[in-house]
């Protein structure tokens, strides 16, 4: 009695404090992923700008924000990157026909490692962010609503494979004791969460300043063929390593929303397609039973009357 009392209470207190916990905590941490994004960029125009005064402003978060904006952001750059080019090669190597994401995903790393990167990724996306918020220092790249849709869908693939590789992996065996192998199933109601909240923060603040990640390279370009070269001009305008890193992993994330866009389009087709055969080879069964066994209903009779 006090066994089954005792596991059914703790069911009941997992359905409704655990389970709810573990999807909040799921969500927001990976908005991490696209609030990285929103900091590259940031920092990105931030840097292009000062460039071009010569004389950063003083703030009351001044050294925190030199401190991101003068160091290259190297645990972002390792981590961002490496998501979104793992995110290519299973959009490209995967099959349309796979029913289950975890079974695509061929690597995860060991939980102390996820927990190492989630803690780094956090920690600088949380001072980052905190020294560039109140600066409002945007270089965009006037795009129109449908390339901007196409990096929302690349953005969200990207941040599913953060949040299956990274995120769950953590919380799981944070929360249920459960190691690499023992991933909880992926339910609708997370990946409805992930979606809302990443389109929440995409047209909130991304869909606008994510765009000086190429802006701010286009920018440099567009000034080094209006501005005359001579030594008057002390204003560093070549394209550099962090600039042309930024404008491959915009395209990048494009690409896996293109990629997505189409093997959700011949996903869905082969879904019609299997539907209307589905809706044939019924009939075409039981025309055929219907034929077979009236025949040999005829020719039983047959041999009956010989007989």
């Amino acid at each position: 009695m006090n066994i089954s009392g005792g596991g059914k209470w703790r069911r009941e207190v997992e359905q409704l404090v655990v389970k709810p916990f573990r999807l909040v905590t799921s969500t927001l941490l990976s908005l991490l992923l696209p609030l990285s994004f929103l900091l590259l960029s940031r920092l990105s125009s931030a840097s292009f700008l000062f460039s071009l005064i010569k004389s950063p402003p003083q703030t009351e978060s001044s050294f925190f924000f030199s401190i991101f904006l003068n160091t290259n952001p190297a645990i972002l750059y390792a981590v961002v990157p490496s998501i979104s080019v793992y995110t290519l090669v299973l959009g490209l190597t995967t099959k349309i026909t796979a029913t289950d994401p975890n079974r695509s995903i061929s690597f995860y790393p060991h939980v102390s490692i996820a927990w190492l990167t989630l803690f780094l990724v956090q920690v600088s996306v949380g001072l980052g962010l905190e020294s560039t918020m109140s600066n409002g220092l945007i270089i965009g790249s006037e795009r129109n609503f449908l390339s901007r849709l196409v990096f929302f869908f690349g953005l969200h693939e990207v941040m599913l494979l953060w949040y299956r590789v990274i995120v769950r992996p953590v919380v799981d065996s944070t929360l249920f004791g459960g190691d690499d192998g023992q991933l909880r199933e992926e339910t609708v109601v997370e990946r409805v969460a992930l979606a809302v909240s990443c389109g929440t923060l995409w047209w909130w603040k991304l869909r606008d300043e994510v765009e000086a990640l190429v802006g701010v390279a286009e920018a440099k370009r567009a000034l080094l063929l209006l501005l005359p070269i001579d030594g008057n001009v002390n204003v560093d305008l070549n394209v550099g390593i962090v600039d042309f890193v930024n404008w491959w992993l915009y395209y990048m994330v494009v690409t896996i929303g293109m990629v997505r866009i189409v093997k959700g389009s011949l996903w869905f087709g082969m879904i019609l397609l299997f539907q209307q055969g589905g809706r044939r080879n019924p009939r075409g069964i039981s025309s055929a039973s219907n034929v077979s066994t009236t025949s040999t209903l005829h020719y039983d009779d047959q041999g009956d009357n010989k007989v």
